[in-house]
């Protein structure tokens, strides 16, 4: 009985006549990355970058190389019709240990503020309602709230760990990132005009 099973085992191996999957590379697969954030894109684009060089198994003449990446500088161009219109953004800052935790903090723009037992310290940088950018710049296409961002920049210990956005409909997009804590814009308080 045994001898008749592995021979029907042994037939049944290596004999799927299927057609393979064509091979895709790693920018054509569609990855799950709801959620990530930066440094997830970051090692998906060094993991691609890994595969391509070393498939050619030497450097191709013209192929571009990690270390010859230039860094963009874009300004923030706040324009004219927003332009004094906002006065302070709430954040949420929350302790990453304690799911239940979070206090809504209120800074005005251009302020800093230190949360509580953290030792960071965030600069509140310009509110753009509708944020856009380009090449060159950021900046926001109208006042209405859109895609409303806002620029952080966190220090720990006098060192500057962060310098980005965030943005209130996509948190986890280019998200400050630390071990312990966590900062999302919740909203943006309108300049009172009498």
């Amino acid at each position: 009985m045994i001898l008749v099973l592995s021979g029907a085992v042994g037939c049944s191996m290596g004999t799927d006549k299927s057609t393979p999957l064509p091979e895709k590379s790693l920018s054509q697969l569609k990855l799950n990355t709801e959620g990530s954030s930066f440094k997830s894109e970051k090692k998906a684009r060094s993991a691609e970058a890994v595969l391509a060089e070393g498939s050619q198994g030497s450097q191709a003449e013209g192929h571009p190389q990690a270390g010859d990446q230039k860094t963009v500088t874009r300004e923030i161009v706040v324009p004219s019709e927003v332009q004094g219109r906002w006065k302070a953004v709430k954040i949420l800052v929350r302790d990453k240990k304690d799911a239940e935790s979070g206090k809504m903090l209120i800074a005005d723009l251009g302020t800093s503020f230190i949360p509580e037992d953290s030792g960071l310290k965030v600069t509140v940088g310009p509110f753009l309602p509708n944020f856009v950018m380009d090449a060159t710049s950021y900046t926001s296409k109208g006042n209405e709230e859109l895609n409303p961002a806002v620029q952080l920049i966190v220090e720990e210990n006098g060192k500057i760990i962060y310098k980005g956005w965030a943005f209130k409909k996509f948190p986890t997009m280019y998200a400050f990132e630390h071990d312990e804590y966590s900062l999302e814009l919740s909203g943006a308080i309108p300049t009172v005009v009498s």
